[in-house]
């Protein structure tokens, strides 16, 4: 079955008959006594949400989570937004052949982005720096970490959570710490890119993405920040020569760009470097979230739904238009 419609166009009262990735399941317990099977169902353009109230543990039997499924059901409204009343699901044969249809991509290319980030590296005017860059950040990507890095998501849920993602943040941070080495007296411009390249690095092994984005062990039990500055601590060791105290500016940098204890960092900033690097990290971090839920608003809103990244509703700025007689 080849898949033709997408969750960003499913309607309120419409049959749907169509391929989707198993992000989620659960089988749960009504109030009646009842089981019933609760689904998050994507595509490449988004989620949605799913239930079967009809022969629920039968039907949660045929597929696991990762799979890609036939599903037919009605999209109904619940709670403002659409949802689908799944009357069956089967499992594809033989699974997807391209995940691209039911995972999001970055829109800026992955090519694109790689280009940008080599042209960063090649800017580097400090040798061990240069050497470190080149051997984490080959050009082309032979190396696992290279690769994985290009396919990367941001973040599970909160931010750029979509392949290539990572790739898209780190480009990003690091175009904006450029302009800032040279709008602030005192920063050393080659170690403050070096560390906007390097600082997400540990989510390469943190996340896995090769179905629904979820976390790996490795990535719950220990996470981004201490995986990236021992691979860092690694490869600066593997390196002749490299300068033990570059080594420690740089691990400081990795380790501390979340900023506050309570927000994961082993260590606070202590650095002018460490110090742009975690504003810089947390404003494009909340800047593209702020953006992705503002183009995720229903026709016609003005408020987001409840953002739990900032704690609040967000407002999009337009104001309904202006009547012929003025306000």
């Amino acid at each position: 079955m080849q898949k033709t419609r997408f969750v960003k166009d499913l309607k309120e009262g419409e049959p749907v008959r169509d391929l989707f990735l198993v992000a989620n399941k659960a089988l749960l317990t009504s109030n009646a006594g009842k089981p019933y099977l609760t689904l998050q169902l994507r595509d490449r353009t988004g989620q949605i949400e799913g239930r079967v109230w009809d022969r629920a543990e039968e039907i949660g039997k045929r597929f696991d989570r990762d799979d890609v499924v036939e599903v037919s059901g009605t999209a109904i409204a619940y709670q403002g937004r659409v949802q689908l009343k799944v009357h069956d699901v089967r499992r594809e044969e033989g699974g997807a052949k391209d995940l691209s249809e039911y995972l999001p991509v970055t829109r800026k290319g992955i090519e694109p982005l790689w280009k940008t980030l080599q042209g960063y590296i090649a800017g580097v005017n400090d040798k061990d720096l240069a050497r470190l860059l080149a051997a984490v950040f080959p050009d082309p990507p032979e190396t696992d970490v290279a690769r994985r890095f290009r396919q990367a998501p941001g973040g599970k849920t909160m931010h750029h959570d979509y392949i290539g993602g990572l790739l898209e943040h780190t480009v990003s941070v690091a175009g904006i710490c450029l302009m800032l080495s040279a709008h602030y007296e005192g920063v050393n411009a080659d170690l403050l890119l070096a560390g906007a390249l390097l600082h997400d690095v540990g989510k390469v092994h943190e996340l896995s993405y090769e179905g629904a984005f979820d976390y790996t062990d490795e990535g719950r039990l220990l996470g981004h920040l201490y995986m990236g500055t021992e691979y860092v601590g690694r490869v600066c060791a593997a390196l002749p020569g490299f300068p033990p105290e570059k080594t420690m500016l740089l691990k400081h940098i990795v380790l501390s760009h979340h900023g506050e204890l309570e927000y994961g960092s082993p260590k606070r900033p202590k650095t002018l470097e460490a110090i742009l690097l975690h504003h810089v990290e947390n404003m494009d971090a909340k800047a593209t979230a702020f953006n992705d839920a503002i183009a995720e608003l229903r026709e016609g809103a003005r408020w987001t739904d409840y953002q739990r990244m900032f704690e609040r509703y967000l407002f999009s700025g337009k104001f309904p238009k202006e009547t012929a007689e003025g306000p």
